[in-house]
């Protein structure tokens, strides 16, 4: 079994480095061109299941991937599962502004990362639970090739369960927009086959 994690093209929002998760936003130029490159990579795969995100992002994503009648054709799951972690009150905003209006939360968020839950948000350890949930259905369907277009925090939640379920890791990969990773499901065994980054692009 493949399972194809891609995450969405470029936004807005990725430009002005903000927080966001909750809210969405539009692809932009260079987003776009990301999704054409994704779209070569996939064109001699036969993709069984799409899975994708409630976010607009990642659906746009998805339908410049495969476009036509290729989108038409396959079965595209839609889950709250796979939308990136909510900020609650942080949503829009960058580091430095959260640090500003909110100073007493940004220490307990520094001090524990993993389990802070910012003001009507959820914690990455809250994301990452039900990420995990979703991972496993996805595995327990055998489809042959599956492509997961999604989130940056929802695929370092996928490899961090990968590498034995280790949060500490969760830092330790880069996931740019417009990257696809290959994850092989082969003899009960789970492994990070490669990762395409497509960071090259300028």
């Amino acid at each position: 079994m493949n399972i194809y994690l891609v995450r969405h093209g470029e936004t807005d929002e990725n430009i002005k480095k903000s927080f966001y998760g909750d809210m969405d936003s539009v692809l932009t130029e260079k987003g776009v061109l990301q999704c054409k490159r994704l779209k070569i990579f996939f064109q001699d795969i036969n993709i069984s299941k799409a899975y994708v995100s409630e976010k607009k992002r990642t659906h746009d994503t998805l339908e410049l991937i495969l476009e036509n009648e290729k989108y038409e054709k396959i079965n595209v799951v839609e889950d709250s599962r796979l939308n990136e972690r909510n900020f609650g009150e942080f949503e829009g905003l960058d580091y430095n502004s959260i640090c500003r209006k909110y100073p007493l939360e940004s220490k307990v968020w520094q001090n524990d990362w993993i389990n802070f839950i910012p003001p009507k948000g959820e914690s990455y350890n809250q994301m990452y639970n039900r990420v995990v949930k979703i991972f496993k259905e996805i595995i327990k369907s055998n489809d042959e090739n599956v492509i997961v277009v999604t989130h940056s925090g929802v695929i370092r939640s996928i490899y961090c369960y990968i590498m034995n379920n280790n949060m500490d890791l969760f830092w330790k990969f880069a996931c740019h927009n417009g990257d696809v990773a290959v994850i092989k499901y082969e003899y009960e065994n789970l492994f990070i086959e490669g990762i395409n980054s497509n960071s090259i692009l300028k």
